[in-house]
């Protein structure tokens, strides 16, 4: 059985208790021995691009939307001195009760089955993170305080903000937050203040989100690849590329068994690549 969200009054702060799985996943990603900690990085980049991709399709067909004309991209802050990373995007937001929904609870088969996959003590991997879609709470590996603040792309819906410690409950409260999108605030905790670096938050976003189809930005400059990699002609990208991009996008640990690469403008303005997995599901 279990327990739903208590109706919340919208124009305080709320302390929410978390659904009995997500506890139970929170202790273990945090007690983990860390197999692969900054994955973390990657799946949040990962929702980033997910939102940015779901409001630009909205948009083809609704331009009622806060911010219409905003630039669809991701900007990363870091600062060492308070051991904070920030990822901001220009994605298509939540609102309150999608807030509640999206970071306070999880499919109850897919908690269940990361628990039986997993264990207290054990390490976990970025398959499994991946797999379970538990991503966005692999966080608390390496952060002791995590603040969302969000605003929906519907123009009449206000912005929120979600702060959890990774203990039992989170709160939930107005935000004065005017631009659409999303704000993840990671409060790092001292053993992993290494996320907080320049350096090793590019080297993660190289390895892991190179080809995230929307500009990354850290101060002004990008980090992630300029050109997507269906974009490029197929005799300018490398074999080693398709691999990357496959175990990339689909998490699988082994490379494709074949790729076909299709880039053409003429009679019609089309690119894609096509993967065969190396095994069946």
């Amino acid at each position: 059985m279990v327990d739903e969200p208590e109706t919340l009054n919208e124009e305080t702060p709320s302390s929410v208790p978390f659904r009995a799985e997500v506890k139970q996943l929170l202790y273990i990603l945090a007690h983990s021995l860390y197999a692969e900690r900054e994955i973390f990085l990657r799946e949040l980049l990962s929702n980033a691009s997910d939102a940015l991709n779901r409001v630009q399709f909205e948009m083809l067909t609704n331009r009622d939307v806060v911010d219409p004309e905003a630039e669809l991209l991701i900007t990363i802050d870091v600062n060492k001195d308070d051991r904070t990373l920030t990822i901001r995007d220009t994605g298509i937001g939540m609102t309150r009760d999608e807030m509640i929904e999206n970071l306070g609870t999880i499919a109850q088969s897919s908690a269940r089955a990361f628990l039986q996959k997993t264990g207290k003590d054990q390490p976990i991997s970025s398959d499994i993170i991946g797999q379970f879609g538990v991503g966005f709470y692999s966080v608390f590996m390496v952060a002791d305080r995590v603040t969302v603040i969000s605003r929906s792309h519907r123009p009449d819906e206000p912005a929120h903000q979600w702060e959890a410690t990774g203990e039992d409950t989170f709160t939930i409260s107005p935000s004065e937050k005017q631009e659409r999108g999303t704000i993840v605030q990671l409060h790092l905790k001292e053993d992993a203040k290494e996320f907080a670096e320049p350096w090793r938050v590019e080297q993660i976003i190289k390895r892991h989100s190179n080809f995230v189809a929307f500009p990354i930005s850290m101060g002004e400059r990008r980090i992630n690849q300029e050109q997507a990699l269906w974009r490029q002609a197929p005799r300018q990208v490398e074999a080693d590329k398709y691999a990357d991009f496959y175990q990339q996008l689909t998490l699988d640990s082994e490379k494709p068994l074949l790729h076909v690469h299709l880039s053409t403008d003429v009679p019609l303005d089309l690119h894609a690549v096509l993967f065969i997995p190396s095994r069946r599901e």
